[in-house]
């Protein structure tokens, strides 16, 4: 079966993380996705594995160590040396640290049916013209990468997680290396050929990667510590830092230190549309409200993503910026609104870029309106939008499963880009402008629903309100408050969103209710109450939608997440 996969997105709120000196600490003298698809002629002839874009990254993390007097010290992005002579010295050597980054990022590619993480650390580096009287620094650009399966990222974040205790996982590196003053337009090409070479001529790569993982909660503050050890590929070199009884040790006198938010959106990219920056301000614009929307998204709370993103789409240039609607159609995705998922990626697609570097997210937005026919039982519409995107350059493994799948009878006439209407009440009508409208029950409630669909959750609001005047008896009810819920969860009314959320409750008592509609009220009020703080509640509700059979792998995840 199809997997609802997505997610490939690109994001406009990119950080990251990066490497001083990365790896070790050389001497002082001279050291020995970026576009992939637009290198489509150097790729069709080498036939080269494609790296993804960033998938996530982190930008900032604090470098805590202890120096030989005692005292711990702190510097962002950098590790010092443990000597006080080497940072109280001025050479621009020592001012890197032992360790330093720029940036960290996490990207992926599939070799052989075989998806693989790709861990790239940029760092600053240099040498010295006259490297024995350490004068005339020269800075250099450095880039070290490690690939290794996807599926090991998993391990670094154990499910049952303890606070305050270290982890280390081996990452069994199948491919490893550095660039110096590496080329910003070309450096996945060289990865992707090493990648191709390693994997095909079946060598063992000279060096291996731990990552040391320490979640902490220290002063109301939920933190990772972490390190990213580089050793030699051989067991009598890495083996001791796996050992139980030295994992304290690896983070006795050093480590990076960031928000567990942070470190965990970084691991658990799932192939998904970060790179995301948590966003925890108040918004006040709508790049705020993107910036917020995304980033919740990213961390798994979709009602608030989808009233965030609607906000935005009400200003310039989000009005017209083809990821906002490509983002809300994922979050109403995951929240099981295939119908509304439709609409904001026909809105998305309607909304082609004219810059070229978000032409593969464009692409996918074709691919997820597909998924989102598929989950409306139009199998015709999505293996139309399947070999659309294919047809206009979209590689993607799911996108070549699904077709194989789902379309080998399908016949493709060639690209279409003909949108999906599903309402004929246009999104500007009022009670005013639709004459007949206020009467007819069912109108008002189709008018509500379909307004509801477009993110107009405060005139949606109104017409469940009327519809509840017209007909308060109606069979419907449940209908009606389970909808008008979802419109005050959106617009972060969560005590109106509980109380609705509490009548459509009532009432599945007395009416015939099929259990997808309880897992999503059920699910809905937790979130309500999880945005309260209400947390054990919100977990409780949480349960009884497990128990409805609740069973998307977002929410599944975030449940797990929230009530350990």
């Amino acid at each position: 079966m199809m997997r609802p996969v997505i997610l490939s997105l690109l994001s406009l709120l990119i950080t990251g993380l990066l490497w001083g000196q990365y790896p070790g600490n050389p001497a002082p003298s001279v050291p020995l996705m970026s576009q992939p698809q637009f290198q489509s002629v150097e790729r069709s002839v080498n036939n080269l594995p494609i790296i993804s874009e960033p998938r996530s990254s982190i930008e900032k993390a604090m470098g805590w160590t202890l120096l030989d007097d005692g005292k711990w010290v702190s510097e962002e992005n950098r590790l010092l040396y443990s000597k006080s002579d080497y940072n109280r010295s001025g050479k621009t050597y020592y001012k890197l640290g032992r360790e330093n980054f720029e940036l960290l990022e996490m990207r992926d590619v599939t070799y052989e049916n075989e998806q693989y993480a790709v861990l790239i650390i940029k760092f600053k580096t240099g040498y010295y013209e006259f490297p024995i009287l350490m004068e005339s620094w020269h800075y250099q650009k450095g880039l070290s990468y490690f690939v290794f399966k996807a599926s090991k990222l998993a391990e670094i974040l154990p499910e049952k997680m303890e606070f305050n205790k270290p982890y280390i996982t081996n990452m069994e590196v199948v491919c490893s290396g550095t660039m110096i003053n590496y080329n910003k337009n070309t450096f996945t090409s060289n990865i992707a050929y090493d990648i191709q070479k390693t994997l095909t001529d079946k060598t063992i790569a000279s060096h291996n990667l731990l990552i040391g993982f320490w979640p902490v909660q220290s002063g109301g503050q939920t933190l990772v510590r972490f390190r990213l050890i580089q050793v030699m590929n051989k067991k009598k070199f890495y083996t001791p830092y796996l050992e139980l009884k030295n994992r304290d040790k690896i983070f006795r006198s050093t480590y990076y230190e960031t928000e567990y938010n942070t470190f965990q959106s970084f691991i658990r990219f799932s192939g998904g549309p970060v790179p995301i920056q948590q966003y925890t301000g108040i918004p006040q614009t709508a790049d705020d409200y993107y910036r917020r929307g995304v980033s919740n998204y990213g961390t798994g709370n979709y009602a608030q993503s989808v009233f965030d993103l609607t906000e935005a789409a009400k200003y310039p240039p989000y009005t017209d910026f083809f990821l906002t609607y490509a983002y809300r159609g994922n979050a109403r995705h995951k929240m099981g609104d295939a119908t509304g998922a439709m609409q904001d990626f026909d809105h998305a697609v309607m909304l082609k870029p004219s810059d070229q570097s978000y032409y593969t997210s464009w692409l996918t937005a074709i691919y997820n309106r597909g998924v989102a026919r598929y989950y409306l039982k139009d199998l015709n519409g999505a293996c139309q939008d399947w070999n659309t995107a294919l047809q206009f350059g979209y590689k993607d493994v799911e996108n070549e499963k699904a077709l194989k799948e789902y379309c080998r009878n399908y016949n493709y006439r060639g690209p279409s880009m003909n949108f999906t209407t599903v309402s004929s009440v246009p999104a500007t009508s009022s009670y005013n402008s639709a004459p007949g409208i206020q009467d007819d029950y069912y109108k008002v409630y189709w008018d509500g629903v379909w307004k509801y669909e477009n993110g107009n959750y405060t005139e949606a609001i109104r017409s469940f309100n009327r519809a509840l005047e017209l007909k308060p008896q109606s069979s419907g009810l449940m209908g009606i408050y389970s909808y008008r819920g979802n419109c005050k969860l959106k617009l972060a009314d969560y005590n109106g969103a509980i109380l609705d959320f509490d009548y459509a409750l009532g009432l599945s008592t007395t009416q015939v209710t099929d259990n997808n509609t309880l897992k999503s009220i059920y699910y809905n009020r937790g979130l309500a109450n999880f945005f309260l703080g209400n947390t054990a509640i919100s977990c409780s509700d949480f349960q009884k939608s497990l128990n409805a059979g609740m069973n998307d792998p977002q929410s599944v995840g975030f449940i797990r997440q929230v009530c350990k």
